[in-house]
């Protein structure tokens, strides 16, 4: 071998010792990056024998751990997110510091059972009447809170889109890098930032990649929804013109589905999206689900506050108070156009603008009869009056068919309300009323409102809890030609039998959103579910955390920087260099001598 092969084969030796020792420097300075993978250099021996050559810097990767880190950070986003509101919510009902909504229905049925034991108690009386307004009270602010929350969560889907659509737009730009040049060989920092970015998107929507020659790397809704970004296109997410589709009511073939009152999410203009993983996940899962769905919180509380108001006036209904009534408004407005649908039809149609207005509970009432009674006082209830009720009948017709009783005269007051009144200054009461038309409109109600969201104590106990009905009045048949037909009624100024009908309330059982149970059962089931929902993520989110640290530590052991490994090839490495120095040295002895010998 000639003095200047060597010299080459010293400077190859050089050469490879810098590259390492640089690609060595590089991972002790990034040894506390996140996502930055170790690199190593791959050297072989140069051909014919003149020394050595880099062959590969390659980063040191296990594809299956990276692939399972990929699919558990769309899971832990989604989880964190859910987490974060559940608390919230959980706040939101407070059973567990005993200061709940089940609490106050208690306290509400105490009161009831003191009025049963002292029916003309005035002090019983207004107790009933401040425990009643606090259940309302509590549960229109469970309603507002909850509601509340759902504009919060909407505005940070919004937020993540737009997060979303700025990280495909950066990922597209480093695909182009990385795949322009058509390298084998791309860029191993570009390909960490790449997966990190990448990691950091499967966080917020849930995704799946494909690695495409080249360095290349198309990023996909997860199941295949639709490309997001590769080197050429980002995806852009927007909000769609029309509602989304409720996904927690199942549609049966040839019935259009329910929407929500939230517009969709679109794929470039096109493609309506379902997304179920990452933080976006969480969030419509929590407006949609969680909060809105069909057993959703909200949904469950509308429930309740619907048959709570509904039983609660049904009793009131055809309950009288002490000194009887001279007349009784309806707490719920009749709506816009008395004479137009038959109740049964304007029930079915809460939506329409026309009949918005119209009381919650028409759909209640059945074909039955209303029987009044009326006389100068509730020891002469001389005049006895029948009315016949048909679900079909429209409201007007229902005040025409009263006003032809004569017990009592019917009318609509300037605010739109149902007025009943004795004729002639005398005194009434309804004995009985198997249409339940009275409670749908309002008349003896202890609550008003459509929902829990307005639900309110009738203002007329609000100002004077004198007028709360507690018993009841008794009927006589004694016509044996119609065995149905009343034809004496008495009162009691003292009865207790209304009092009592509230009282059984905290036992009875009733169909509440799919369910057989009590007022009171049913809320308890719901808060038992909210919290089977709550404890579930939270173990979740913690099994989740685990992995993901686990996954992350055996990443760790084979992408992450040893410092004692990293020293070790330095000092290896520093050798090499040092002898490759070393021969150039002596090759420039050599050649010294060869100079000197001519």
């Amino acid at each position: 071998m000639s003095v200047n092969n060597i010299l080459n084969v010293s400077k190859s030796g050089i050469y490879a010792a810098q590259n390492t020792l640089q690609t060595v420097s590089h991972n002790i300075a990034n040894a506390n990056t996140p996502g930055y993978s170790r690199q190593t250099v791959a050297l072989q021996n140069a051909p014919l024998g003149l020394g050595v050559q880099i062959n590969d810097i390659s980063r040191q990767l296990d594809t299956l751990l990276d692939r399972r880190q990929e699919l558990g950070v769309g899971e832990l986003g989604s989880l964190e997110t859910k987490d974060r509101f559940l608390a919230q919510i959980e706040q939101i009902f407070n059973e567990a510091d005993k200061d709940g909504l089940s609490v106050r229905l208690d306290s509400l049925y105490a009161a009831a059972d003191n009025l049963v034991d002292n029916p003309t108690n005035p002090v019983g009386r207004a107790e009933f009447v401040t425990k009643a307004d606090s259940t309302a009270r509590y549960m229109q602010d469970m309603h507002n809170r909850l509601a509340g929350l759902l504009t919060p969560v909407d505005q940070e889907v919004d937020v993540l889109l737009a997060d979303v659509n700025n990280r495909l737009k950066a990922l597209r730009d480093i695909n182009a890098v990385l795949s322009g040049s058509g390298s084998t060989d791309p860029s191993a920092d570009l390909q960490d930032q790449r997966r990190q970015m990448v990691l950091e998107l499967g966080k917020l929507i849930d995704i799946q990649t494909l690695e495409v020659p080249g360095g290349g790397l198309q990023i996909m809704m997860a199941g295949g929804q639709g490309l997001l970004a590769d080197s050429v296109h980002a995806a852009t997410l927007v909000r769609s013109k029309n509602n989304a589709v409720d996904p927690t009511f199942p549609v049966a073939p040839g019935t259009p589905p329910k929407l929500t009152n939230f517009r969709g999410i679109t794929l470039d203009d096109r493609d309506v999206l379902k997304v179920q993983g990452g933080a976006l996940g969480g969030l419509l899962e929590i407006r949609d689900t969680v909060i809105n769905g069909k057993n959703g919180a909200l949904t469950q509380l509308e429930a309740l506050a619907d048959e709570m108001r509904y039983q609660f006036n049904l009793i009131g209904s055809t309950a009288v108070s002490q000194g009887m009534y001279s007349s009784q408004t309806g707490v719920f407005s009749l709506g816009t156009d008395l004479g137009l649908q038959a109740m049964s039809d304007l029930s079915d149609d809460p939506l329409a603008d026309m009949y918005a207005h119209s009381p919650a509970d028409l759909s209640r009432v059945v074909d039955g009869e209303i029987v009044f009674a009326s006389g100068a006082d509730g020891d002469h209830l001389t005049t006895i009056s029948r009315v016949t009720v048909r679900k079909g009948m429209t409201i007007s017709q229902v005040l025409e068919a009263i006003n032809e009783a004569d017990a009592v005269d019917a009318n609509v007051t300037a605010d739109n309300r149902l007025q009943i009144q004795a004729a002639n200054g005398r005194v009434y009461g309804v004995v009985s009323d198997s249409s339940h038309v009275l409670a749908a409109l309002g008349i003896g109600a202890l609550f008003g409102g459509k929902g829990a969201g307005d639900i309110a104590l009738n203002p007329v106990l609000a100002d004077d809890s004198r007028q709360l009905g507690v018993g009841k009045m008794v009927s006589k048949k004694e016509d044996l030609n119609d065995p149905t037909r009343v034809t004496n009624v008495v009162f009691n100024d003292g009865d207790n039998q209304a009092a009592l009908a509230v009282s059984r309330l905290r036992t009875t059982k009733f169909e509440i959103s799919g369910r057989t149970a009590s007022l009171t059962g049913s809320y308890a089931a719901t808060v038992g579910m909210l919290g089977a929902v709550i404890n579930q993520n939270k173990e979740s989110l913690t099994a989740q955390q685990a992995a993901q640290t686990f996954i992350g530590q055996m990443r760790e052991s084979t992408s992450g920087v040893s410092m004692e490994e990293e020293l070790t090839d330095l000092m290896r490495f520093q050798r090499a260099f040092q002898a490759s120095s070393k021969m150039v040295s002596t090759a420039d002895e050599l050649m010294q001598t060869i100079i000197n010998m001519v």
